[in-house]
């Protein structure tokens, strides 16, 4: 029941051999994990951002000063939770 792959090293270069290798591994994941995560924080800034300027913009058309900012800033929040909950899913499937 030996496996081909994974037969234990048998000299000192093999064993440092394997444990580069671990490690590779294991910091390609931690940079996929913060890419994923800045994704998201850039994604609900974003919404925000995007709703905010909006809302300025509309409030300083018609001279109506808090009401569009506050309700476009809502609405682009709301949008930046509902993208994360699609990248989360998305990165679920995965």
């Amino acid at each position: 029941m030996s496996d081909t792959n994974h037969k234990p090293p048998t000299d000192l270069k093999e064993k440092i051999d394997q444990a580069k290798s671990k490690y590779i591994s294991n910091k390609k994941n931690e940079t996929k994990s913060f890419g994923k995560v800045m994704k998201v924080v850039v994604e609900i800034v974003a919404a925000m951002a995007v709703g905010l300027g909006i809302g300025i913009l509309i409030d300083n058309y018609f001279e109506t000063r808090p009401i569009f900012i506050i309700v476009f800033f809502l609405l682009g929040s709301a949008a930046g939770i509902l993208n994360v909950f699609r990248v989360a899913k998305s990165l679920q499937k995965n």
